[in-house]
């Protein structure tokens, strides 16, 4: 587990347990965890939860399999979490999809109650009653939490740290929301083309957004209100996407995920869409997802959205993801998109063409 900034280095398994919930942004439960490392990118998470139906276990162990391998990563790690049967069932099928696909499997565990078991132990290697662990005491849990990486309880309480506010907030939020839309309204009215509406709100948007990241307080209702709606224009989207940095991940969380607790469902598939990318290439993959449901909730069919789904899909590395465009060559796409083609022209004959006759119709 990498970044620019920090190493976060995997020696034991209490090292491997320790990283799954900073790689996942959650504790997981009921589930079972693949990390794929020693490849040419940054180490990878594939989870999946442990399936009701064992007639799912080939499918679901090809799946991840497929995207470990495609990744090139050429070893991983399996830890599964919770009662013996299910998670051995899983495991096993996943290590014989991984070995099948030239993966190398260096560990296969069961972790639970504060226990791990190795399922590769096949004589009295570790007790019955598995082996204590306690992840809080080691370097690189301390190391995770010294680069700003949070691990919460469950998933239950990483989606609820992107849901929308209730009660008074929710109030609060509509109204900053209501005001954001008038505003934009009489921007209209005062535009002579959609073109210079477009230009005035991505101006707008872009400061407003700069002044944000450049602060050291949480964005109001009324700042956050106004980019959300903003955003609505995709134009102003994509200015907005392509200032996302890996700089500083913790800071860009921090706005990002503020920023959406304060979006109108209306409006809350951009800002929602642009954490999930935001979160995926800094290597939070679980803010990525559940951020992704939040999008979707807004807006089923929002195409940034389904990209950045399919994008975590395939396993790319996050790396890879990362947009590579500059505001300047976002413009140029814009113009050369907007610029009316001429019009076809018929091709000019080499030679006179035949002169047919017509019938008259009867």
């Amino acid at each position: 587990m990498t970044n620019e900034t920090t190493r976060l280095v995997i020696r034991t398994p209490d090292d491997a347990i320790a990283a799954v919930p900073y790689l996942l942004g959650f504790h997981p439960v009921d589930s079972l965890v693949v990390l794929g490392f020693d490849g040419p990118e940054n180490t990878c998470a594939v989870r999946v939860d442990l399936p009701p139906d064992p007639s799912c276990v080939p499918h679901m162990a090809e799946q991840i399999a497929v995207v470990v391998a495609r990744n090139h990563f050429r070893s991983a790690l399996i830890v599964g979490y919770g009662p013996s049967a299910p998670v051995t069932a899983v495991a096993s099928a996943v290590w014989e999809a991984l070995a099948s696909a030239g993966v190398r499997i260096v560990e296969a565990m069961r972790v639970a109650d504060d226990r791990w078991w190795s399922l590769t132990c096949l004589d009295e290697c570790c007790p019955p009653e598995g082996r204590p662990f306690d992840t809080s005491t080691t370097e690189l849990a301390a190391n995770a939490a010294y680069a700003g990486h949070a691990a919460l309880p469950d998933r239950d309480d990483l989606r609820r740290s992107v849901e929308p506010p209730t009660g008074k907030a929710q109030s609060a939020v509509r109204r900053a929301t209501l005001e954001a839309e008038a505003r934009v309204h009489r921007w209209a009215a005062e535009e002579p083309t959609s073109e210079a509406l477009t230009a005035r709100m991505s101006k707008e948007a872009v400061g407003l957004f700069e002044a944000l990241r450049a602060s050291d307080h949480p964005p109001t209702d009324a700042d956050a209100a106004m980019l959300t709606v903003l955003m609505t224009d995709l134009r102003v989207r994509d200015e907005i996407w392509v200032r996302l940095t890996q700089d500083d991940p913790k800071r860009d969380l921090a706005l990002w995920r503020a920023i959406l607790r304060r979006a109108d469902t209306r409006h809350a598939a951009a800002p929602a869409a642009l954490l999930a990318f935001l979160a995926y290439t800094t290597g939070d993959g679980g803010l990525a997802n559940v951020a992704l449901d939040r999008a979707e909730e807004a807006d089923p069919h929002y195409s940034m959205a389904a990209l950045i789904r399919a994008i975590i899909a395939l396993g790319v590395p996050p790396k890879k993801a990362r947009l590579k465009i500059t505001p300047e060559e976002l413009s140029t796409l814009y113009k050369a998109r907007d610029t009316p083609r001429p019009p076809a022209t018929a091709p000019q004959p080499t030679e006179p063409p035949t002169p047919t006759t017509h019938s008259p119709p009867p």
